[in-house]
């Protein structure tokens, strides 16, 4: 079955086929291993030619809205 990465860990924990430790550190480990799957797939977008705009998590939300905007704003200036 495919289901998010916690639910296969905490299945696990819950049914009882591996301890709250076993679960915690595996899914930190799984949770680690696909974000670098992510950023893989996503630099090689930015290779083939895909624009990708990335927003610095630590910015307030409204700080990423007004960037947001101003990115839909450009955008639609060179349409």
């Amino acid at each position: 079955m495919y289901y998010g990465l916690e639910y296969k860990y905490v299945t696990a924990y819950v049914v009882g086929e591996m301890s709250y430790n076993d679960m915690f550190n595996q899914l930190e480990i799984a949770i680690h291993q696909f974000a670098k799957r992510q950023m893989t797939w996503f630099r090689g977008m930015e290779r083939r030619g895909f624009i990708i705009h990335w927003l610095n998590a630590s910015m307030s939300m409204d700080d990423k809205l007004a960037q947001i905007e101003q990115w839909m704003s450009e955008e639609k200036e060179t349409v």
